[in-house]
């Protein structure tokens, strides 16, 4: 079953005064087709989380269950494809020697075993390169090695840590729609990434990690049904920052202004002319949709906009 349901997961690091939450109190659930991307600053627990699930590590606190089946167990392992961060990989074999190392482990024969390398070689686009010894590998090639890896194994679950992060942007494409057919067989695919541009188009659905805790949990199509105003400013409008922050919530620091989500009713003619009444100067202003960045800086922002 391609199902991941965490309830109140709780990982500590060390004890006592030294002890270091990486997650706390997280709850989620998920089912196969979905694409579910995990966003966060560094240190959030990104990482973390997708160790716990894959079995690397034991949890703290709460239950966590791949398909029924508690994390770490051999059922639950058996349903999970996990790519590391870094990538982690014999380098002295080759990348068919590899695949075809995992491959004997999962398949039934030696025909079923050649048909699962020939599907991973495609899903990761390494045909030019297969045949290479690991060690030569770029970190880009290494990386899709990584998810051919994880999605020949992983029947039920793929768990994707930063794989399409330094690809080149032909590969990317090529990547993403692996993903994408991947879900669409109805396995479910968690993928941590800082690339939030890659994930809006990509994910279903996005969880934002903030000090160990999951602080959004937002769809993607929720997005497109969302408006942004974004500010710029200049001048006696840059001292104001602080009072458009506090005014409209939700309201996130830019470079050179804010950006202010239009919920509620509220509209960019609304925005403006509070910025008159208060002789903020606005030097440009434009409506675009939400972005998947607005929801991580307004999760984890402080309400200064630090």
């Amino acid at each position: 079953m391609s199902t991941v349901r965490v309830i109140g997961v709780g990982r500590t690091f060390g004890e006592g005064g030294k002890a270091c939450v990486a997650l706390d109190d997280c709850t989620f659930e998920a089912a196969g087709g979905e694409i579910v991307g995990v966003v966060g600053p560094n240190g959030a627990g990104k990482t973390t989380l997708l160790r716990l699930l894959a079995g690397d590590l034991g949890l703290t606190s709460g239950e966590a269950l791949i398909g029924g089946f508690r994390v770490g167990t051999r059922a639950a392992r058996r349903l999970v494809g996990y790519a590391p961060d870094p990538p982690i990989a014999p380098l002295e074999l080759s990348g068919i020697e590899w695949l075809t190392y995992l491959a004997s482990h999962h398949a039934g024969g030696p025909a079923a075993r050649l048909t699962m390398v020939r599907g991973a070689v495609e899903i990761g686009g390494l045909e030019e390169f297969a045949g290479r010894r690991i060690a030569e590998y770029s970190r880009g090639m290494a990386q899709r090695l990584a998810l051919a890896a994880a999605a020949m194994i992983g029947c039920g679950v793929l768990l994707l840590d930063e794989v399409l992060s330094g690809v080149d942007p032909l590969i990317g494409r090529r990547l993403r729609a692996s993903i994408a057919g991947i879900a669409t067989q109805g396995r479910l695919v968690v993928i941590a990434s800082h690339d939030l541009a890659t994930l809006e188009r990509l994910a279903t659905r996005v969880l934002v990690l903030w000090r160990g805790r999951i602080v959004a949990d937002v769809t993607t199509a929720a997005l497109l049904t969302e408006r942004v105003a974004e500010l710029s400013l200049n001048g006696s409008g840059l001292p104001r920052v602080a009072w458009l922050l506090d005014r409209f919530p939700g309201a996130v620091r830019t470079g050179d202004g804010v950006a202010i989500p239009l919920s509620g009713g509220l509209t960019i003619e609304a925005v403006l002319a509070a910025c008159r009444s208060e002789r903020i100067a606005v030097s440009a202003s434009r409506l675009r949709y939400r972005a998947l960045e607005d929801v991580l800086l307004a999760a984890v922002c402080e309400p200064e906009g630090g």
